[in-house]
């Protein structure tokens, strides 16, 4: 089963990111979107995993999750993976969050202390939006990083997710869901 673990998104900010997506002029029949109902931030990608390691990767995600209050962060801007004039992925950005960065670290170090291999590549906040079918596509002009501002992500749980792939593309199955802490209140004052 290929695992990862995921922020979901709401569903208005899934159709900004896609509206705006589908609207750039170099998107043709050589780059594939991301589905609307499929866009999320992927926290770690933890890939192939045997049944028997699944609890594994919920009990990571959870305990990572119970260390952390309820945050949000910011969506904005548009650029690609590999250079600027050249899209194999093209993704939104995040504005810096130090709650989200510190998230995705305390699940790596979760999944690393159970026994998975450390993610070679680190964390990089974006959300993929669409990616080339084969060669990467030339870009007529370089993507804004800094607009549009597409909206704010809460985030009050991670979401470990099954990646199952077909010839169709993939769907995601959420799993398990990882809540982060519930904020308590302070105590009243006494008069």
């Amino acid at each position: 089963m290929r695992l990862f673990v995921a922020v979901e998104f709401d569903p208005a900010l899934r159709r900004a990111l896609a509206r705006t997506r589908d609207q750039l002029p170099w998107l043709g029949s050589a780059v594939k979107p991301v589905a609307e109902e499929l866009i999320h931030l992927t926290i770690r990608f933890v890939g192939e995993t045997s049944d028997d390691r699944i609890g594994d990767v919920i009990d990571a995600a959870k305990s990572a999750a119970e260390a952390f209050a309820p945050f949000s962060f910011f969506v904005r801007g548009l650029g690609c993976f590999p250079r600027s004039d050249l899209a194999r992925v093209l993704w939104a950005g995040i504005e810096p969050c130090p709650e989200l960065t510190a998230i995705a670290r305390q699940v790596e170090s979760e999944l690393v202390a159970r026994g998975f291999p450390p993610d070679p590549r680190g964390f990089s906040p974006h959300v993929t939006l669409a990616r080339a079918k084969g060669p990467p596509v030339r870009l007529r002009a370089p993507l804004d990083g800094e607009r549009p501002r597409f909206g704010e992500q809460e985030v009050d749980a991670l979401t470990v997710m099954e990646s199952r792939l077909s010839p169709r593309g993939p769907t995601y199955v959420p799993i398990a869901s990882a809540p982060l802490r519930e904020e308590t209140a302070p105590p009243e004052a006494s008069p």
